[in-house]
């Protein structure tokens, strides 16, 4: 499923430190893991992954974006009509 969305093996060698790689004797490129040792950063990365959209699509978290979107249009809305105020009328 999250391996469609998510490259793991770019995960691996782009973000994840060699010292950390070193210091638990794992090997520094994703192809080199066993399969085991694969299995288990797949698992870590696609729950860590998963977390985070569940953490980012929280029902709370959008209520609260979608009414600041809200109040950000009203605002800009009453600025644009203060500009035009101030324009030569066209008539």
């Amino acid at each position: 499923m999250t391996s469609t969305v998510l490259n793991f093996q770019q995960v691996y060698e782009d973000t994840i430190e060699d010292i950390t790689k070193e210091l638990l004797h794992l090997p520094r490129h994703y192809v080199d893991l066993s399969n085991e040792q694969r299995r288990l950063v797949d698992d870590l990365l696609g729950a860590g992954y998963q977390q985070a959209i569940e953490d980012a699509l929280d029902p709370t978290v959008l209520e609260e974006t979608s009414e600041l979107a809200k109040e950000m249009s009203n605002q800009l809305a009453s600025f644009s009509g203060l500009i035009e105020s101030f324009l030569p009328s066209r008539n």
